[in-house]
């Protein structure tokens, strides 16, 4: 049976069941033959499979989804009749049925007309547990306005043999594919060594995150300094290895307007640069994972400088069609002394994403994209092993070049002991929340599991959270929402951590 009549027969299932166990209203009793006949059939089954199930909240609904092989044929025959007597129409039949304000399957429903924008894709579930991309106004005729999310993982399955790399969490009805490269990067700077990609895809595929690599760039300013960094480069390249490239640093928002709008020109048909603006939730999020205290507790003041940004572009897409998204980035530097004249950097362009949606849906899911990003971490202990081994490069780098030339060997000694020095920054900072501050910028707060102890990172955009054991999680912003008797499975609610003062 195809699996758009599967469920439109849940949802008259549902109708019945509960007009079975409830007193029968006017709008029960004008019900037309076919349905009468339906709930007569249907009685048996509800009282056989469900007995005990109270009305009200789609409980019965959701019980008879998980009997579902054990209704009658009679009953699913009179159940056609009425769907087939509806001439199929399905919403006189879902009104009376509780939290049922969106039944059909996301087949039926193709992405919204450019003239109905979506809020940022509410996850709202109807009782039969198939989730769709709501619209805000049935979210909120509803009742129920929540997030259905679960966490998947970016595997290094190269050198770093099973080992997970990143984590983050997206809507369960979502794709998700990841992966790590290893020596693949445009550059030879080893500090892109691992290259780490992600793609997110909305079950219709119209909105999509793409996790992009990290780009690394190194510089001196003293002129001498320059021309041993490009005189090394070549000779790199004479033995076929990379170039490190050789570029002062730059903001991050001259970094996406320079280097990742060209890019989505080369992919993207008829880009245009709408705008641009600071993006802090980014860089607060960049500074906690590199162990540095939140911008506005001087940040910038020691030898590491971070600031994001994010700009926004208009493009077709590959069908043709009106596109809009969000390239984002934050940019690392690290200032350390060249042994002669200025400085030398070693900078990065790290949490590169590219975040689109069809034209006029872009603000609707701005939410969304800030809670995935929020979400993004990289794994600790692959964190540890990967920058070990960046580390070591560097070293053996500055060793063989100890007696050719002096300042860059220098400069790779630095890199090393700045990574060295990063990994144990980040251990530091994963123990310190700075009371909460630096968690309100990112957009997080912490969530305590009381049945374990456990705590967990998510958004504060949502203060109400549950887990079912199974790598999902609900989030909602309605303080009476319980998923429990709504979705499949047994929801533990989250207690909300709040930071000593």
């Amino acid at each position: 049976m195809p699996r758009s009549r599967t469920l439109l027969i849940l949802c008259v299932i549902a109708v019945l069941a509960e007009s079975l166990l409830r007193p029968q209203t006017s709008t029960a009793q004008a019900a037309s033959p076919q349905l009468s006949d339906a709930r007569t059939a249907c009685a048996s089954d509800v009282q056989k499979v469900c007995p005990s199930i109270p009305p009200g909240g789609g409980r019965i609904l959701a019980c008879l989804k998980q009997h579902k092989d054990e209704v009658s044929d009679g009953c699913k025959r009179a159940i056609l009749s009425a769907v087939g007597k509806s001439s199929g129409d399905a919403s006189s039949a879902d009104s009376p049925a509780p939290a049922a304000a969106n039944p059909a399957p996301p087949a039926a429903n193709p992405a919204p007309a450019a003239a109905s924008p979506p809020a940022a894709p509410v996850q709202h579930h109807n009782d039969a547990g198939s989730a769709s991309t709501a619209p805000s106004t049935a979210s909120a005729a509803s009742g129920e306005h929540y997030f259905l999310m679960k966490q998947v993982k970016i595997i290094d399955q190269g050198l770093g043999q099973g080992k997970a790399a990143y984590d983050l969490m997206i809507p369960k009805d979502w794709q998700f594919k990841g992966w790590v490269n290893v020596g693949v990067a445009e550059g030879g700077c080893f500090g892109d060594w691992f290259s780490v990609v992600g793609i997110a895809n909305s079950s219709d595929n119209s909105i999509e995150l793409q996790i992009l690599p990290q780009f690394t760039w190194q510089y001196i300013d003293d002129p001498a300094g320059q021309r041993q960094m490009q005189t090394q480069n070549q000779n790199d390249v004479k033995f076929g290895m990379k170039a490190c490239p050789v570029r002062a640093p730059v903001r991050a928002e001259e970094f996406l307007r320079q280097d990742m709008v060209p890019k989505c020109t080369k992919v993207c048909k008829n880009t245009t640069l709408v705008s641009a603006e600071p993006f802090p939730e980014l860089e607060e999020m960049v500074r906690h994972q590199l162990g540095l205290p939140p911008a506005a507790a001087g940040g910038n003041t020691g030898n590491t400088r971070v600031d994001a940004a994010r700009v926004r572009v208009a493009f077709d897409d590959d069908k043709g069609q009106p596109a809009e998204g969000w390239m984002a980035a934050a940019i690392v530097v690290h200032t350390m002394p060249a042994g002669g004249r200025g400085a030398a950097y070693d900078w990065h362009a790290v949490n590169v994403l590219f975040f689109h949606a069809p034209k006029g849906k872009l603000d609707a899911n701005d939410k969304l994209f800030k809670m995935i990003t929020s979400t993004i971490h990289p794994e600790p202990e692959w964190r540890r092993w990967s920058n070990g081994i960046i580390a070591s490069l560097y070293q053996k780098k500055q060793e063989e070049l100890a007696k050719q030339a002096a300042i860059i060997a220098a400069f790779r000694q630095h890199v090393a002991d700045v990574i060295n020095g990063v990994t144990a920054n980040q251990m530091a900072g994963a123990n310190q929340a700075f009371l909460g501050q630096d968690q309100l910028i990112r957009g997080v707060q912490t969530f305590r599991d009381p049945a374990t102890g456990g705590t967990f990172e998510l958004s504060n955009q949502y203060d109400h959270a549950w887990l079912n054991g199974a790598n999902e999680y609900v989030m909602s912003d309605d303080p009476n929402f319980n998923p429990n008797g709504k979705l499949n499975g047994n929801w533990n609610q989250l207690e909300v951590v709040r930071p000593q003062p």
